[in-house]
């Protein structure tokens, strides 16, 4: 069960970090501009405002990074972390992911909206609204993980506090 989830775990990260960098570099932009990805470019461009693909390469490279290295931990034999913990950090690693998306995206949208003066920015939103939703219940379910953690009693089941 360990393997399933820590493999569900990772999984869900990198899809997370891949659409997330699909929405910044595409995604929001076009929905923003109600314009094909070219044609949006090619517009910025003679507006003299910059489109640049980095904000996603980044937010996907750094997901994909933070799914390997926490599948890593959940999954070794030396340092046995508990599952609570596993959730927990697995919680907070997608429920950063909403800061770290609107940062990756700020610089694509706030160039969009310097291009077009009608522009729309709750297409651009709704685009990103899928990874708000989920970050906020994994803010939830992190949070609930870590009370279940830190309430556990520290004794195995059957045996006494005073070790009898």
């Amino acid at each position: 069960m360990r393997i399933v989830g820590m493999i569900f775990g990772v999984v869900t990260i990198c899809i997370y970090a891949v659409y997330g960098a699909i929405s910044v570099n595409d995604w929001a932009v076009t929905a923003a501009s109600r314009l094909p990805l070219d044609t949006t470019i090619a517009e910025m461009n003679r507006a003299g405002q910059n489109y640049s693909t980095s904000g996603g390469i980044i937010f996907a490279v750094l997901g994909i990074l933070l799914a390997l290295a926490w599948g890593y931990f959940v999954s070794s034999q030396r340092l046995k972390i508990r599952p609570w913990a596993a959730v927990a950090t697995w919680g907070a690693i997608i429920m950063l992911g909403a800061p770290a998306y609107f940062f990756a995206s700020f610089a694509n949208l706030n160039n969009v909206g310097d291009t077009f003066y009608d522009w729309n920015s709750e297409a651009a939103f709704a685009v990103g609204m899928p990874l708000y939703i989920v970050s906020g219940l994994a803010l939830v379910l992190a949070g609930g993980a870590l009370l279940l953690g830190l309430l556990r009693p520290r004794t195995r089941l059957g045996s006494l506090p005073d070790g009898h």
